[in-house]
C-alpha cells in the first residue's frame, strides 16, 4: 500500500458510463430498488421473484438527483457467482464495492462518506489480501473456540434477563447486545465503552435514510417523510463521537498494542507503510458495522422465521440433528446483508447482456438466496434443505465475509439456548424495519417468552 494511500480521493476520478449496449430484457418495473421504503416490510421478494423471471439482467436507473449513471441489478445465483469470481474483470475498487452511488459532492457526509469507501472491502489485489491476512488470526478455530466459552456466557446472562422482562422487544434486550459484546471481545473494547457500540449502529442503519430524506427536502422542500432536525442534529453528533472514539482507542491501540483486533488493524503495515488515517477510520467503521449488523438481524429474523413457520420450529425441536442446517437455512432467508456492488473494467457478457467497460454492477444475494434454480421452493423455510450452505449471505470468492465463523458461533449459542429454554415463545406484535436497502436492519421485534 503505497505510503499515505487514500482510496476516496483515486476513485472520484475515475469514469463511469451508462449502458454501452441495449439492454438484452424489455421490462418496465413498476418498482425500484432504490425507495427505501419498499424494505420496511421485509426484502420485496416478489419484486425480486419478477426481476429474475423478467430481466435477471436488470439496468436499473438513477434517482432522479444523482448525476451517476444506473446500475445493472443481477438477481440470479449463478451471474451474481460469476462476477464475485473475476474480480480482474468486475472490481471492487475502481468504484466502491458497497455504493450504489457517490452521489454529487454537496450531498456527501462530511464523515461518513470517505470512510465508506476507505476500507478492505473496497480493495482488489494483493492490497486486498494483504489486509485480510492482517484480520485472519482473529478468525482462525482456535480463536473461535475460545471466544464461544465467553459468548455462552453472556447467552446465558441475556436470557436470563429477558426471562425475567418476559414481554420485550428482542432486538433490544438480546440480539443489539450479544453482538456488540462478541465484537467488543475481539476488538479489546472496554466493557465501560461498549454501550456506546450499541447506540451507534442504531444510527448507522438510518444514516441512509437521513442521507436521502435531506436530499429530497433540498429538492422537494419539506414534506411528511422528512425528518425531525433535532433527530438530524443528533445523527450527526453520534457520527462525531463514534470517529473520535475511533480514533482514539486506534491511537492508544498504536501506542500500546495488545493482543486484539484493533491492536491489529491500528499496527498493520502494508507493503512496509502504516494504514493512512483514512483508512484507520474506514476500517474502524466497517469492523463495528459488519462485526454487529448481520449477525444481529439474522437472530432478529430466525425467531421470526421459526414463529412464522411453526411446522419447522416443532421439527427442530424434535429433531436435534437438523439443528446446523437450519443456521445454514437461516442465513439463506434472512439473507442480511441485501446487496454489494462491483465496476466492470473491460467489455463482459453475462448471460447475454454485453457490458460495456465502466459500468456500475449491483449483486442482490436477497434475490440470489431465493432463485429457484437453486433452492428448490426458495420462498419455503425447510430446515431439511439439502443445499442450505450454498446461499450467499455471507458473499462469494476473495470477498466472502470474514466473520463468517464468529456469526455462526454466536447463532449457535443463541438458538440452541433460546430453543432449549424458550421452546413455546410467541411473536407479541408487529416488527420494524429500518428504511434500508443495503441492510436487512430489524429494529424492533417484540415476543413473549412464556
Amino acid at each position: 500500500m503505497p505510503k499515505g494511500f487514500v482510496l476516496s480521493d483515486k476513485v472520484l476520478n475515475n469514469k463511469l458510463n451508462s449502458p454501452a449496449y441495449n439492454s438484452k430484457y424489455s421490462y418496465a418495473a413498476d418498482k425500484s430498488l432504490n425507495d427505501l421504503d419498499i424494505f420496511t416490510n421485509g426484502q420485496p421478494y416478489d419484486f425480486y421473484k419478477d426481476l429474475r423471471e423478467n430481466a435477471p439482467i436488470f439496468y436499473h436507473e438513477s434517482m432522479p438527483f444523482d448525476d451517476e449513471p444506473g446500475y445493472w441489478v443481477l438477481t440470479k445465483y449463478e451471474d451474481i457467482k460469476y462476477v464475485s469470481m473475476n474480480p480482474k474483470i468486475f472490481s471492487s475498487q475502481y468504484a466502491s464495492g458497497n455504493l450504489l452511488t457517490f452521489g454529487s459532492e454537496e450531498n456527501r457526509h462530511p464523515k461518513l462518506f470517505k470512510t465508506t469507501i476507505d476500507h478492505m472491502l473496497n480493495l482488489d489485489g494483493e492490497m486486498h489480501l494483504n489486509l485480510r491476512k492482517e484480520h485472519m488470526p482473529f478468525f482462525k478455530p482456535n480463536f473461535v473456540a475460545n471466544l464461544q466459552t465467553k459468548v455462552a456466557i453472556k447467552v446465558k446472562e441475556l436470557l436470563d434477563s429477558a426471562e425475567k422482562l418476559n414481554e420485550f422487544n428482542l432486538v433490544k434486550e438480546i440480539s443489539q447486545q450479544l453482538p456488540i459484546y462478541t465484537l467488543s471481545e475481539i476488538l479489546g473494547i472496554p466493557e465501560s465503552d461498549r454501550q456506546k457500540l450499541v447506540e451507534w449502529m442504531e444510527f448507522l442503519e438510518l444514516a441512509q435514510y437521513f442521507t436521502l430524506e435531506q436530499i429530497k427536502q433540498k429538492n422537494d422542500g419539506i414534506s411528511d417523510s422528512t425528518p425531525d432536525p433535532s433527530l438530524v442534529e443528533m445523527f450527526n453528533n453520534m457520527i462525531d463521537e463514534m470517529f473520535d472514539y475511533g480514533r482514539h482507542i486506534l491511537e492508544e491501540k498504536r501506542k500500546n498494542p495488545t493482543n486484539d483486533l484493533l491492536s491489529a488493524i491500528a499496527n498493520a503495515k502494508i507493503e512496509g507503510e502504516e494504514l493512512s488515517q483514512e483508512f484507520l477510520d474506514g476500517s474502524w467503521l466497517l469492523i463495528i458495522f459488519a462485526g454487529n449488523d448481520t449477525t444481529r438481524n439474522t437472530m432478529s429474523g430466525g425467531v421470526k422465521l421459526l414463529a412464522d413457520f411453526p411446522d419447522q420450529k416443532n421439527l427442530l425441536l424434535s429433531h436435534s440433528d437438523h439443528f446446523q442446517n437450519f443456521l445454514h437455512e437461516t442465513v439463506r432467508c434472512v439473507s442480511p446483508v441485501i446487496h454489494m456492488r462491483r465496476t466492470s473494467l473491460v467489455e463482459s457478457n453475462i448471460r447475454g447482456q454485453e457490458i460495456g467497460p465502466f459500468e456500475k454492477i449491483a449483486l442482490w444475494y436477497g434475490a440470489a438466496n431465493r432463485d429457484p434454480e437453486i433452492f428448490k421452493n426458495p420462498d419455503i423455510f425447510d430446515i431439511t434443505r439439502k443445499n442450505a450452505d450454498k446461499h450467499l449471505a455471507f458473499g462469494f470468492g476473495r470477498h466472502t465475509c470474514l466473520g463468517k465463523p464468529i456469526a455462526l458461533m454466536q447463532l449457535n449459542e443463541f438458538f440452541s439456548q433460546f430453543l432449549e429454554r424458550f421452546p413455546n415463545y410467541q411473536l407479541n406484535g408487529s416488527w420494524k424495519v429500518a428504511p434500508n436497502n443495503f441492510v436487512h436492519a430489524i429494529q424492533d421485534l417484540p415476543i413473549k417468552l412464556k
